[in-house]
């Protein structure tokens, strides 16, 4: 749930809202040629929810080792992971198979920059899976981003950066996000149904 947009939503309307983005952002990845897991951020007494999709839990005292674990748990099936934040509704199939295609035949990592210093996407070749990627992070800031390329670089790691995106995490990024949203649903039909009836976009047919 997006708990920073609380206060200007409610926390029904937060949690509405992010599975919102999530079920765009599902019906667009579904077109890929990659496998798909859901890694939940849940308490411990909450089972992993039912769905088409498999589901693992997120594990780890902060978000970098939940990343790592997540990240090192897929790596095990295959040649190339990536892990894609749920915030970026609008990212394009196209820029994840860009991702992909990088770290298969380039680079060993790939990292999409997002508006507000972090990122939205980070793939690696299996063998690139470093725990010191993810470590001394401060996660939520415009730091983000450039802490986590010095990680690489100290381990000698070289970075294809791929479109910078944004994030929907603060009502500024929601209002953004709406503005955006005014001359089309930017692929995110579900989303924009819910802005409209909740009065932040004209409904069909009025202006």
């Amino acid at each position: 749930m997006k708990t920073r947009l609380i206060g200007d939503l409610t926390a029904a309307e937060a949690a509405a809202l992010h599975g919102a983005f999530l079920d765009d952002l599902l019906d667009r990845l579904r077109g890929g040629d990659f496998e798909l897991t859901i890694a939940w951020a849940l308490d411990p007494e909450d089972p992993i929810p039912a769905g088409p999709l498999p589901g693992i839990r997120q594990e780890g005292d902060d978000l970098g080792e939940r990343l790592y674990r997540a990240l090192s748990r897929a790596a095990r099936d295959g040649d190339a992971v990536m892990a894609l934040g749920s915030d970026h509704p609008t990212v394009s199939l196209s820029t994840i198979h860009r991702g992909f295609e990088a770290v298969e035949s380039r680079t060993p990592v790939a990292m999409g920059p997002a508006e507000d210093g972090g990122y939205y996407l980070i793939a690696l070749r299996s063998d690139a899976v470093h725990r010191r990627i993810f470590e001394e992070i401060d996660w939520s800031t415009e730091r983000v981003l450039p802490q986590t390329l010095e990680r690489c670089r100290e381990i000698g790691l070289e970075v294809e950066t791929l479109p910078l995106a944004m994030d929907v995490d603060t009502p500024d990024d929601l209002r953004r996000l709406v503005s955006r949203m005014s001359c089309g649903d930017l692929g995110c039909p579900r989303t924009r149904d819910l802005l409209r009836t909740w009065q932040r976009l004209p409904m069909e047919g009025t202006t």
